[in-house]
């Protein structure tokens, strides 16, 4: 029983180079209780805790997707304690604590102390306390199965001039796999799709990592090429899990993963992982456990959310089923590319959305499987907005997701008037593009050069400005004062309406702003921060760098009227060019690696 037990889930704690908030891994009522990182050892005293996000067990997720199993706490520790273990589950919208195992541990030298699991009883996750005192070296929530799954993961990472996040994780990795007995060549091979050629063999030479140089195709291009190396290999991977570049990461994220797809039940072999995103702001605050795209809107689902805070952690069982994970951490079955194909070629922005749309039977999202992001609400990439608009074209056609014609033309008329708004007509253009060149049909978005059309998208969107450079061209410099109060200002949403934003007020009525420039947030800025100001600072306070835009009024009716056409045609057009995009999503899909690297690469051996 000792020797033959599956490890599912390893007792973790806090990592300076990872996350250091102990209340996400353990809880102590005595100072006394700490942990110490150079020995990596959890140095007890009165009562520690684990009903944490880290460190409880999904009992009731493992029941679902598992084999029947017999469960197992293992724990290597040294001293005297009492040992508890509880279930918890939810009744009337209220969290019940049962203790299920009371357990006397008396160790003078290190030892392994295992108590069995009683699961008859309906829990959704476990947890445990030690009460006394002594030092926790290690813990697992292990198992025994009639039989397990061979389970054979290539990790596909794509990466565009991110040395810096990338180097991190991968010493991290190489750590971790030299540590961990469980992980060998065999069953797991790291695939770094490289799109800015930046990297050396030599940096990252391992026997567990293939370095592939790439062209700048995109993050789904990249996943893509990885995908393909990785299923063209002979390895015969069971599972292809594509991962972020500059997530922080904690390996026993991938071990989970690696546990649940070994004792999983047949019928859910079609079964995929999704792990969630924490900000790394400030490593405690859940981003995303997945999410639901309805065909209009995307609903991130326990958004917001304080990990912390126990309650909160008991909910994670409960969340709604999305039908989605996005790609800073995805596991999914390996033969997806033969049933489905690959992602289509997006280059960014509603790949991941797609592609799970696509394939996905069901997302299983475990507590405590995740990765730290940064958060996405603060940044400004102007050229995404063409991508945003014409690839979730495309994802409502091959996927027959409503909504339709009229739908689709109101989303055109708001997102131009938008940009419209914000003085910056450059990205209405860019707008107004992505629906044209959809309308063009699945032909031009299969043949398109996604890294050549990227340069050319990127250049026509205004450049960011250091400070010296927007007080030489423009005469304007960032003024702390403006900028905070456009962070605070209150909307005056019936005055916006009435006027169209200030468009049909005399300029004699503006702001008589000594400046005359008013300062806004690049990625946060509101309607009302453009309210009877003629000209605008759009700044990025991180970067110090921005640019300066100038209200055109002749713009608003030049708008108007190209709008009016641009509606009438897509009207007329949209439903067959839908259906083509549809009829050819195998040609669309259809992954080769044709990229001029990939031939030169290929030509020199």
């Amino acid at each position: 029983m000792k020797t033959d037990l599956t490890v599912l889930q390893n007792i973790i704690f806090p990592h300076s180079d990872i996350c250091s908030e102990s209340k996400l891994y353990f809880r102590a009522d005595s100072g006394e209780t700490y942990y110490s990182e150079m020995e990596n050892v959890l140095y007890v005293k009165h009562k520690v805790s684990f009903d944490t996000y880290f460190n409880t067990f999904s009992v009731g997720k493992y029941k679902k997707y598992s084999r029947p199993l017999s469960l197992f706490l293992r724990l290597r520790v040294s001293g005297l304690f009492v040992l508890r273990i509880f279930g918890v589950r939810k009744e009337n919208g209220c969290f019940v604590e049962k203790c299920i195992a009371k357990n006397h541990i008396a160790l003078s030298q290190t030892g392994d102390f295992i108590a069995e699991l009683d699961t008859h009883e309906e829990f959704s996750q476990l947890y445990f306390t030690l009460e006394g005192s002594g030092v926790l070296y290690s813990g697992s929530f292990e198992a025994t199965a009639a039989s397990t799954n061979p389970v054979n993961i290539a990790v596909v990472i794509c990466t565009f001039k991110r040395e810096k996040f990338l180097m991190r994780n991968h010493r991290q990795i190489s750590a971790y796999l030299d540590n961990n007995r469980i992980f060998t060549t065999d069953n797991i091979h790291f695939y770094i799709v490289d799109n800015g050629k930046t990297l050396s063999g030599q940096e990252i030479e391992s026997p567990y990592i293939t370095l592939i140089p790439n062209g700048n195709t995109g993050g789904s291009g990249g996943f893509s090429r990885g995908y393909y190396e990785a299923a063209t290999s002979g390895r015969n991977y069971t599972h292809i899990l594509f991962m972020d570049d500059d997530i922080v990461l904690d390996c026993e994220s991938i071990m989970r993963v690696y546990g649940l797809l070994r004792v999983r039940n047949d019928q859910y072999n079609g079964i995929s992982v999704g792990g969630t995103m924490l900000r790394l702001s400030d490593h405690i605050t859940q981003y995303e456990a997945g999410s639901y795209w309805d065909g209009k809107h995307l609903h991130s689902i326990g958004t917001g959310t304080d990990m912390t805070v126990r309650e909160n952690v008991f909910e994670v069982p409960y969340y709604p089923q999305g039908n989605y994970n996005a790609w800073w951490f995805y596991c999914f079955p390996s033969d997806w590319n033969r049933k489905h194909g690959y992602p289509l070629p997006f280059f960014v922005k509603e790949d991941d959305i797609e592609y799970s749309l696509r394939c996905a039977e069901e997302i299983a999202i475990i507590g405590g499987i995740a990765v730290w992001h940064d958060d996405f609400e603060g940044k400004y990439n102007g050229f995404q907005e063409y991508y945003i608009k014409r690839n979730e074209l495309i994802m409502t056609s091959v996927n027959d997701q409503k909504p339709y014609a009229l739908f689709q033309v109101r989303k055109l008329i708001l997102n131009v008037m938008k940009q419209v708004v914000f003085q910056r007509y450059f990205l209405a253009d860019i707008v107004i593009r992505a629906y044209d060149d959809y309308l063009k049909g699945w032909e031009h978005f299969k043949n398109t050069d996604t890294e050549l059309f990227n340069i050319e998208l990127m250049n026509a969107c205004q450049q960011l400005l250091n400070d010296h450079q927007l007080q030489e061209y423009y005469g304007v410099c960032f003024d702390r004062k403006k900028y905070e109060h456009s962070l605070s200002e209150p909307d005056n949403n019936k005055a916006l309406i009435l006027s169209l934003n200030g468009y049909l007020i005399p300029k004699c009525f503006y702001q008589a702003d000594k400046d005359e420039f008013n300062v806004v947030d690049l990625a946060k800025c509101r309607y009302v921060n453009f309210y009877k100001h003629p000209k605008v600072l759009h700044y990025d306070v991180s970067r110090h760098k921005g640019f300066v835009t100038v209200q055109k009024r002749s713009q608003l009716f030049r708008y108007f009227f190209l709008l009016l056409g641009k509606s009438i045609k897509f009207l007329i057009q949209y439903p067959s060019v839908r259906k083509g995009y549809k009829e050819h999503l195998a040609e669309l899909s259809d992954f080769r690696p044709h990229n001029r690297d990939y031939i030169e690469e290929n030509d020199a051996t």
